[in-house]
């Protein structure tokens, strides 16, 4: 289902949560909000399930204004952080919970309830561990199974807040991965909260980079990162070196736009103050004469070319320069 959002207001305790917001969802789409904390993106969200009221503005679900219906009558599906499993409760009951509770005229049959478990058992590749209890599973696992339950009720909307934060790098990497498998064969409009702009470039179709109670752009996370629209974004989503100022603004470059050379002449002067070499890059940090320092990221077959160490002498310039009106805070 679609999402529209008009112009969304909230307040708490004199200070703005968030300041007329709007955002369209198309159906099917997976958009990520992505912001620092207290950027009202969570806030956004709880609007969208209705688990809060906004002070102004609507949110309309397929064309529908959602305060028309209550939280649980809005076939939204919401997954926390923090799994919320039921303890007691096997992996297969924790699935079919939601489906249990409905309405003795609503609850499917337990021939079919029993069937839409093992399809989504199927799905979340953990066929095999349906009788056994959360506390047996990893971290990993157990926000499968609360994305199977979130989805066992065939929501027409998904919501995620921070579902990986509370995991390790790894196996946030690896769930990445598997949400954008899910989604793409359940196709359920889905909405990820999260202030890893990796998690969000690499898992959406499309990016809401929030600041401040402000959705501050909107696109495909390639747009984003290469076309930011405000020295926030720019400073957000990606590294980015503040060079100088110009007529214009502020000057920035991404360190892997940054050109390095042993001749003089070829940029500014600057000594390699710190070499990280991390998989097929280079990371370099480089205290300019002119003083303050920039960072640079080099291939490793770039870097042997150069021959070059810590305390190095060399010579860095961009290759791209991007220029906004106001610098960058968050």
């Amino acid at each position: 289902m679609s999402i529209e959002i008009r112009n969304l207001s909230k307040r708490l305790g004199g200070k703005t949560i968030l300041d007329r917001v709007s955002l369209d969802i198309p159906e099917g789409g997976l958009l990520a909000l992505l912001g620092p904390s207290g950027s009202g993106k969570t806030t956004l969200l709880r609007i969208i399930a209705g688990l809060e009221t906004p002070d102004e503005g609507e949110v309309r679900v397929h064309g529908e204004a959602s305060h028309a219906r209550r939280p649980q009558d809005r076939q939204v599906g919401f997954v926390f952080q923090h799994y919320a499993l039921f303890p007691h409760m096997s992996v297969r009951q924790n699935i079919a919970f939601g489906l249990d509770v409905k309405p003795r005229a609503q609850r499917p049959s337990r021939e079919a309830i029993r069937a839409r478990v093992d399809e989504l058992l199927q799905l979340i590749q953990m066929g095999s561990y349906g009788h056994r209890l959360p506390a047996e599973l990893s971290g990993g696992q157990r926000q499968r199974v609360a994305l199977a339950r979130a989805l066992a009720v065939e929501p027409r909307v998904l919501l995620l807040d921070e579902p990986f934060g509370a995991l390790d790098a790894q196996v946030r990497a690896e769930l990445r991965h598997w949400l954008r498998r899910l989604h793409d064969v359940s196709k359920v409009t889905t909405v990820l909260v999260t202030h890893d702009q990796e998690e969000a470039m690499e898992v959406a179709d499309t990016v809401a980079v929030m600041n401040r109670a402000r959705i501050e752009q909107v696109g495909p996370p390639r747009d984003i990162y290469d076309h930011p629209a405000t020295a926030f974004v720019a400073g957000f989503v990606g590294q980015m070196n503040r060079l100088h100022q110009v007529a214009e603004g502020t000057a920035f470059a991404r360190p892997h736009e940054m050109e390095l050379s042993l001749d003089p002449g070829e940029g500014q002067a600057a000594q390699v103050a710190r070499l990280a070499p991390t998989g097929a890059l280079a990371r370099l940090r480089l205290r300019l004469a002119s003083g303050g320092e920039v960072e640079v990221h080099l291939t490793r077959d770039r870097l042997a070319d150069l021959q070059i160490a810590e305390g190095s002498q060399v010579y860095v310039r961009p290759a791209r320069v991007q220029v906004f009106p106001e610098d960058y805070s968050i």
